[in-house]
């Protein structure tokens, strides 16, 4: 089988850096690993940023799948962003493949009747959809855009190989760490380590999600900041990061309320590594970390629920050890990149 691969990153650099172990395979959903299964990609890259031109970015996917020379199958999508005219054509009839998607939040009805009936409609040339987890996928259930049947949660993971390189060298410490950058809630997290002595690194970019400036706001809503809050902007690469997080005693993934995965990649992350983890209680995450005994959840926007699991880990270490052991347990045995790949391939190969 053939599939046309489509994500919005730049997918070249990234497969190279992969086979060069600088980053991750799962941050690709199955292209480094899909051709186990005999299922081929092809793909296009962007000579332009895609996330900046939103309706050049559909014409220009458009033309180049439509005017592919290679024959394929299906075509996968990581995200739906940019195809919106392919699969507009699709639910038309006016295009004759199979389209696969990645679908990263719920989905939707929207207030107006004339969105509904495009909501409707676009929903009908999706072929297959991949969710996150059984929440998001109940609920767009709901909405009866989609059937059963053609929706999936598949166990989105960490590349174990990749990690397993950087545990080999790890050199742990005592100081707390939190990354990403999407609709995270530093703030939150910022007055809970100022009430500790803990040590506290965040690495994030300059802006994230809803956020526009994420300095800004800590100069804003914090001003000076203790001696043992570290707040760095960062443009590191993934391999960076990741041996950063290698070393942290614990995973902090702090995240403001929107109704999504907002911290999913820094969760798989470690698990991968065998973390243990403080995590806001997001109830679209793929599981319940307090239930899968790999860490501990604390309410969005709470300080003083910081405060406490952040006190209770230090404190217990060998609890803390314990957390990391089930996390990396829970990898190997449903969240890694193998048994994603799986997952997708046998979706794709019966689309």
């Amino acid at each position: 089988m053939k599939v046309y691969y489509y994500h919005m990153v730049p997918i070249k650099s990234y497969y190279e850096d992969w086979r060069a172990g600088k980053i991750p395979g799962h941050l690709l959903y199955g292209l480094t690993h899909l051709s186990q299964y005999g299922v081929e990609c092809i793909y296009h890259t962007f000579p332009f940023n895609p996330y900046l031109h939103k309706w050049k970015l559909m014409f220009y996917n458009l033309r180049k799948i439509l005017s592919c020379s290679q024959s394929y199958d299906a075509v996968y999508a990581v995200t739906h962003t940019g195809l919106e005219l392919l699969i507009f054509m699709r639910a038309l009839g006016l295009f004759r493949k199979p389209i696969v998607i990645w679908h990263h939040t719920a989905v939707v009805v929207p207030e107006s009747s004339i969105r509904r009936w495009g909501s409707a409609l676009f929903y009908k040339g999706i072929d297959r959809m991949f969710f996150f987890s059984e929440v998001l996928l109940s609920e767009s259930l709901k909405t009866k855009k989609l059937k059963k049947e053609n929706a999936f949660v598949v166990h989105w993971g960490g590349d174990l190989a990749f990690y397993d390189r950087l545990i080999a060298k790890r050199q742990t410490s005592s100081h707390f760490i939190s990354t990403g950058r999407e609709n995270r809630d530093f703030i939150t997290l910022i007055r809970a380590f100022s009430q500790l002595t803990e040590s506290c690194d965040i690495y994030t970019t300059r802006f994230g999600g809803r956020v526009s400036d994420y300095e800004l706001l800590v100069q804003k809503e914090i001003g000076v900041l203790k001696e043992n809050i570290h707040f760095h902007i960062v443009d590191s690469t993934h391999l960076e990061m990741a041996e950063k997080t290698n070393n942290a005693f614990a995973i902090l993934i702090c995240c403001l309320d929107f109704p999504y995965t907002v911290g999913l990649t820094s969760l798989v992350e470690a698990l991968a590594l065998g973390l243990p983890i403080l995590s806001t209680d997001n109830p679209t995450f793929p599981f319940d970390v307090e239930k899968e005994q790999v860490g501990i959840k604390i309410a969005y926007g709470d300080v003083n629920g910081w405060v406490e699991a952040i006190q209770y880990l230090s404190s217990h270490p060998e609890k803390a050890k314990r957390l990391g052991e089930n996390a990396r347990r829970l990898a190997e045995r449903t969240y890694n990149l193998e048994r994603c790949t799986k997952e997708i391939a046998l979706a794709l190969l019966t689309v």
